[in-house]
């Protein structure tokens, strides 16, 4: 591995030779790294979060509430109003003080009318394919939006379905740091949080603090072996090219430009709660579950050899930074991209001569919950990604390309009213719709609302509607095996 730079932090400086002038700060951790595969694959990664809504509120008033609350969003969190700078080896945040605040808003909002249903598999499929940033023409130009969906016809109850959607580059937004921004908005439409006061004079004060002093500074475990042994792990992990559980690479040519395929399925709130209490008992957690689910998913679809040797590898695991963030970074306002990626590999061949799918799917599992619970307790988690993203990708092996990307990944969100309520009053939230501009990747993420777990499989076109389709079917119905009596033999 190459020599760990020193890591420090990397604080706004005020550049008043520009002009205007403008305060920079230099991209770290998942800005850095999830902003250079965006440029190098095309826009790979973008996102668009969403949440559906049912609202008392007319489409006028709702519409002005949230042109108002998108206006406060930016005073708390400036971010959302910066461009970015730099090349492959370092990228930096640029924000304007002194930009129209009126030409920003005018393009960083936008109301869309979806006629008699919002239909947000579709909605997010489309606007993916939307490249950033969003320029007017006029030099404002933007890696940030907010789609206020609207539609045609009333419920029987007289309530009207919304949707409220961002679209970013993923350097900026990630799942948690979004749906806390989306509840903060939430707030301010219905009155029910702490309004904001928008200063203009003194917003840049609110731009959010680097990775590591967001995560209370760096480890002193960093001055140790430790540090550089954990990123030397994964890096094996991650440089490893021998085969494992995967995909069948697909026939058809990758076109960023076709809409990704988007599947969602779900439990009921009695299956969820079956498969909650089962994990327990089972000493496992339910990201481990169906991490082992779906790996033995796509072992259907893509079988090996009987009796070979075979690998699990988890090359990205998503870890959110939100529980580790520390004043002055406020969990609630702190809306930047703040991940950390695990990964794992270990041999299941074991695990795979378990008579019964049942017995394989449990042993799989508890190999990914101990090793994965051991790889997230580590003291340097935290900064993990900050080092990581410091050595340039031209110092990596295989220029930090990542090996046999024909696989599908599974991403856990958690509960998600821990961090976006669901019942704001004048508008209550139903569900959520997340999307991602695909590359040859597939992704699978999981989540909790209502007390119903849903899995949201997303993947290029190139893959087709078959296989996403039976893989995330699979994973569902292999992952409720659990529930099953053990086989008597």
């Amino acid at each position: 591995m190459p020599r760990l730079p020193p890591l420090r932090p990397s604080p706004w400086v005020f550049d008043a030779n520009r002009n205007p002038p403008v305060y920079t700060r230099a991209m770290m951790g998942s800005e850095l790294a999830t902003q250079r595969t965006t440029v190098a694959l095309g826009g790979v990664g973008d996102t668009c979060l969403g949440l559906n809504l049912v609202s008392s509120l007319n489409k006028e008033e709702m519409i002005d509430r949230t042109r108002r609350a998108v206006d406060k969003l930016r005073f708390v969190s400036p971010l959302i109003a910066c461009t970015v700078e730099g090349d492959v080896q370092s990228y930096r945040w640029v924000y304007t003080p002194s930009g129209d605040r009126k030409a920003w808003l005018d393009l960083a909002f936008a109301v869309e009318d979806r006629g008699e249903s919002i239909n947000p598999s579709e909605f997010a499929n489309a606007v993916v394919l939307k490249k950033l940033p969003y320029t007017d023409g006029k030099g404002t130009a933007i890696h940030f939006r907010v789609y206020l969906l609207t539609t045609s016809k009333a419920r029987s109850d007289n309530t009207q379905e919304y949707g409220l959607y961002f679209h970013s580059a993923h350097c900026l937004m990630d799942a948690a740091p979004a749906l806390c921004a989306l509840n903060s908005m939430l707030e301010w439409m219905t009155g029910k949080g702490t309004d904001v006061t928008i200063v203009p004079s003194i917003e840049w004060k609110n731009l959010p603090v680097d990775p590591i002093t967001a995560t209370g500074g760096l480890a002193k475990e960093w001055e140790t072996s430790l540090g550089t042994q954990f990123m030397e792990e994964l890096e094996r992990v991650q440089d490893d090219t021998r085969d494992y559980i995967g995909l069948t690479p697909p026939s058809r040519p990758l076109n960023m430009t076709d809409k990704p395929l988007h599947y969602v399925a779900a439990l009921s709130e009695s299956e969820t709660a079956a498969i909650v209490a089962q994990t327990k008992k089972l000493g496992i957690s339910v990201t481990a579950l169906y991490q082992a689910a779906n790996a033995l998913a796509q072992l259907r679809l893509n079988p090996k050899r009987p009796g070979a040797d075979l690998d699990l590898s988890l090359a990205v695991i998503p870890i959110s930074l939100q529980r580790f963030l520390k004043p002055p970074a406020n969990p609630k306002s702190h809306f930047v991209s703040a991940l950390t990626a695990l990964s794992l590999r270990f041999p299941v061949t074991q695990c795979l001569k378990e008579p019964t799918e049942r017995g394989r799917l449990i042993a799989i599992a508890r190999e990914v919950h101990e090793r994965l619970g051991k790889l997230v307790a580590h003291p340097c988690l935290p900064q993990l990604g900050v080092a990581m993203a410091s050595i340039p990708p031209s110092q990596k092996k295989n220029g930090g390309r990542m090996q046999n990307p024909w696989r599908c990944g599974v991403d856990s969100l958690g509960i998600l009213e821990a961090l976006v309520k669901t019942d704001h009053g004048a508008i209550k939230v139903d569900s959520m719709t997340a999307g991602n501009r695909k590359g040859p990747y597939t992704t699978m993420h999981v989540w909790t609302m209502h007390n119903k777990l849903t899995f949201d499989i997303q993947g290029a076109s190139a893959w087709g509607e078959k296989t996403l389709k039976t893989l995330v079917e699979d994973t569902v119905k292999i992952g409720s095996l659990i529930l099953e009596p053990p086989a008597k033999l």
